[in-house]
């Protein structure tokens, strides 16, 4: 298992999408779509897919990683859509944030860390949103079975490809976000049917991360939304966790 996640950017260059994807939508139901004028910040930006497709509904973007990987691969995305945006190539714990943002979000990054830079994180989040601004967090599951054990069978075989993760509980997430100066507004689950993929995860991060990559950019159908997202399965047991806390 490692965390060398310049090398990962670097498996994801050809990564493509057409339609808008899951993770997109699952924003959406988060945030709602009204993204023109708003000032977004990406913390751990990676393909960077989510912000650009709130760029292309009008949204002025940041975008924060430390990996020169991923940002390039960002701005190819961003040039191939004729989209311009701010690049902060930094480590997030050490750039001093001023709260100048309207929506400071992340996915896949707050898990990485345990305290005290597990609260750290979401104090950073919280430190970069302006006042009345919404902070959008992304995490796994802690009681998502198939993704627990998907994780522990891959890391044990040295399949696992997204370094050290911890996962969150609602309740953890939503205790941080408020000791951050948040008030979590919505918290949602999500990937309901598509977590059961996740016990499987042993053979597809044994692909060449194919899988990963079309997953990443699989366009959203109705049907498969409503199945994946904010439904009783999905609140309870999905893969992943979405909130939004008001910066008071």
């Amino acid at each position: 298992m490692s965390d060398n996640w310049s090398e990962y950017w670097k498996g994801m260059k050809d990564v493509r999408f057409k339609k808008e994807p899951f993770t997109f939508k699952f924003y959406e139901m988060l945030l709602g779509s009204d993204f023109k004028g708003k000032r977004v910040l990406e913390i751990g930006c990676g393909t960077g897919i989510d912000s650009i497709l709130m760029g292309m509904k009008g949204a002025k973007l940041t975008f924060l990683d430390r990996s020169p990987e991923a940002m390039a691969l960002v701005k190819d995305n961003l040039d191939r859509f004729g989209l311009k945006a701010e690049f902060l190539q930094e480590d997030f714990f050490e750039y001093d944030f001023k709260p100048r943002w309207d929506i400071v979000h992340s996915n896949g990054t707050a898990e990485h860390f345990l305290p005290p830079k597990r609260q750290e994180a979401i104090d950073i989040h919280a430190k970069a949103c302006a006042k009345g601004g919404k902070v959008c967090i992304l995490v796994p599951h802690a009681k998502c079975p198939p993704y627990r054990f998907g994780k522990a069978v891959s890391s044990r075989l040295g399949l696992w490809i997204y370094g050290k993760e911890y996962p969150y509980t609602k309740t953890e997430l939503r205790a941080r976000m408020e000791k951050s100066g948040l008030d979590v507004e919505k918290m949602l689950g999500g990937e309901a049917l598509f977590s059961l993929l996740w016990a499987f995860s042993p053979v597809f991060l044994g692909l060449s991360g194919r899988a990963v990559r079309k997953g990443i950019v699989k366009g959203a159908g109705r049907r498969m939304l409503r199945l994946n997202y904010n439904n009783r399965i999905a609140n309870r047991w999905g893969r992943v966790i979405g909130a939004v806390g008001v910066k008071r």
